[in-house]
């Protein structure tokens, strides 16, 4: 089969980053018949027990890779959503995100998603990446321990902070998008009153609290502007959070009061990886490191796993791996571009920041809603000829 093999010798695949994108591309590129070596930095790479949620593609994805234990096990149905919002008095909307949506505790997820790596995957945990030297039929890889190894393609699924982007294509600087909002991150020790997520956008701030369904726990992000030239107090920023959180109803008092006596915080800052292209040669980026969408999006996990397995895909039509990653990324660029960009407007509408007005906002949020649509037709046209392709081969 063209991709698994180069004459009787199997391809070999170094995944750099054990995190969803990382270990789904390391199950994809072995199932495709690669000789898969999967690395991380970080000896426990799965510490934060922050939410994350799965779309129906995504589950899709799931499922096609045998994890529908994990689905059953690991995830829960996202609950009813009460959508809140107004200057003065709170005004409310409730929705049922229906059966096609799932949420996860990060932690969870993420380390069953590695136990769910194959057998056949050669895992090294604790190994930092140093270098990467291009060479005419491999790449050389080098590592802090001293060691190195030859590749035919390197695969950079090490997030927001990724060192295969720095090492080949674009600092963090140079690819990082940020609009001066953090993120402040709270889990409060009290169950979510009914079990019903809300979604607010007052006081400047826009609020997802979600609740725990494993335990009885509340689960609070807040976007909140920050200017750029302050050094964000966290405890500052907490007591504006929670004495917004309060102000939302009767029935949130209690979690505002947990929310202010938990320790359990941390505090993050919009994000989205804007790149011009995400591949160079033999090395290509995935998930984050590629198109990081930035957690409020909830869109992480469509990026992650379908992305995978488009690109295993592309790789086992060809063994030009250059045109295998440019059809990868013609085929996950346009999601990837039009959830970062309506995400950055709705956020940014929520709170106020840019100076944009509120009539141009929603204009372009419209605007970059219409672009869906020729964005999934792209993706379908991809798909289409990638089956005529594979029709065609005797």
């Amino acid at each position: 089969m063209v991709g698994t093999a180069v004459g009787s010798v199997r391809r070999r695949a170094l995944v750099v980053g054990s995190g969803m994108a990382g270990c789904a591309a390391a199950w994809w590129l072995d199932r495709e018949g690669w000789e898969v070596v999967l690395v991380d930095k970080k000896v426990e790479p799965f510490p934060s027990s922050y939410l994350i949620q799965l779309d129906a593609e995504a589950i899709r994805v799931l499922r096609l890779m045998g994890g529908q234990q994990i689905l059953d096990e690991a995830t829960y149905a996202a609950p009813e959503t009460s959508l809140r919002w107004g200057t003065r008095k709170v005004r409310e909307v409730r929705f049922d995100m229906g059966e096609g949506w799932r949420l996860a505790r990060r932690s969870v997820l993420l380390s069953r998603l590695f136990e769910h790596v194959p057998a056949a995957v050669e895992v090294r945990m604790g190994m930092e990446l140093e270098a990467l030297e291009h060479r005419s039929e491999d790449v050389q890889a080098r590592f802090a321990d001293g060691s190195s190894g030859s590749f035919d393609i390197v695969v950079g699924a090490d997030g927001l902070h990724s060192t295969v982007r720095r090492l080949t294509l674009a600092s963090e600087e140079q690819s990082v998008y940020r609009n001066g909002l953090s993120h402040v991150w709270i889990n409060a020790d009290v169950p979510l009153p009914d079990g019903r997520a809300v979604i607010a956008a007052r006081e400047g701030m826009l609020m997802l609290i979600y609740p725990f369904l494993d335990t009885d726990q509340t689960s609070i992000c807040a976007a909140v502007p920050v200017p750029g030239a302050a050094r964000p107090d966290m405890g500052m920023l907490k007591d504006r959070v929670c004495d917004a959180v309060e102000r939302l109803g009767p029935e949130m008092r209690a979690v505002a009061v947990a929310a202010r006596k938990s320790e359990d915080t941390k505090l993050t800052r919009f994000s989205q990886t804007r790149l011009p292209r995400w591949y160079t040669r033999r090395v290509v980026l995935l998930g984050d490191a590629a198109h990081c969408i930035d957690p409020l999006s909830g869109m992480g996990a469509h990026a992650s796993l379908p992305g995978a397995k488009a690109l295993a895909e592309a790789l086992r039509d060809t063994d030009d791996v250059t045109a295998a990653f440019a059809r990868f990324e013609a085929e996950m660029r346009p999601f990837a571009r039009t959830a970062q960009t309506i995400t950055a407007r709705a956020v940014e509408f929520s709170t106020g920041t840019q100076g944009r007005s509120r009539a141009a906002s929603v204009a372009g949020m419209a605007g970059d809603l219409l672009a869906t649509v020729p964005a999934t037709l792209t993706r379908s046209a991809v798909r289409r000829r990638a089956r005529a392709i594979a029709g065609a081969r005797p």
